[in-house]
């Protein structure tokens, strides 16, 4: 069989695997196109260039509702304005998760007790994977905005109480690295929304739901299905 092969942009933080369907064809030629002048390599399913990719990368045809699908990359990729803009905040809560996901993998990770608890009840009031091509209008804004500000609240909570040593430097790390509510003022993000939404509630969407993914594997003891260290699952 095939070695699978990946295309990547570095500048841009897209992957592309590259399949031989009519679909897939489709998305290459678009992905040549858009990102002919930029860093780009092809990386096989062993490379070691895979670890240079960080669960923030958008990749095409992931399981993760906020990546597009090949139908959607190759030809009317709605969200690519906002999905291929800077996201600050998620490239830092990336790297912090990725420490941890290293500590886990190396069974440096020591876990209290309560940890698995803890990271359940953040879990009740984490669901963030919205499509960037998803359109919004004021009221939109405003609904993701407070879950938003649940979420941060419960990680503040998650953090005060008696969690692990290993936990609670999780929690404090990324909570230096989100915005507070006062950096993300309602009228300002309304402003900058239409038709898709503000750059900056994405961005820490973004990285809400990265910190969503890591709490499953807090709960469950090990890691989910999906490696946080390699975005395909595929890099060994």
């Amino acid at each position: 069989m095939a070695e699978l092969v990946d295309v990547v942009c570095y500048a841009c933080r897209i992957v592309l695997p590259l399949l031989d369907s009519p679909l897939g064809r489709e998305a290459w030629w678009r992905f040549l196109d858009e990102h002919a002048y930029h860093p780009v390599e092809l990386l096989w399913e062993h490379s070691e260039a895979h670890e240079r990719i960080d669960i923030d990368y958008i990749e095409v045809g992931s399981d993760i509702r906020s990546d597009p699908s090949f139908a959607e990359y190759a030809r009317e990729w709605t969200g690519r304005p906002l999905a291929l803009l800077p996201r600050p905040i998620a490239r830092a809560v990336a790297e912090i998760v990725q420490r941890a996901d290293v500590a886990l993998d190396a069974h440096e990770w020591r876990a209290a007790p309560v940890d698995s608890a803890v990271a359940e009840r953040v879990l009740r009031s984490m669901d963030f994977a919205p499509p960037p091509g998803e359109a919004v209008d004021d009221a939109a804004v405003l609904a993701r905005l407070s879950a938003v500000e649940t979420a941060l609240e419960r990680l503040r909570r998650a953090a005060a109480e008696p969690v692990g040593e290993h936990f609670r430097t999780l929690l404090t790390d990324v909570l230096r690295a989100l915005p507070s509510m006062a950096d993300l003022p309602p009228d300002e993000l309304c402003a900058e929304s239409g038709p898709l939404a503000s750059p900056r509630l994405w961005d820490t969407e973004r990285a809400l739901r990265l910190i969503q993914h890591f709490m499953w594997s807090v709960t469950r003891g090990a890691h989910p299905d999906q490696s946080l260290s390699g975005r395909s699952g595929r890099a060994s």
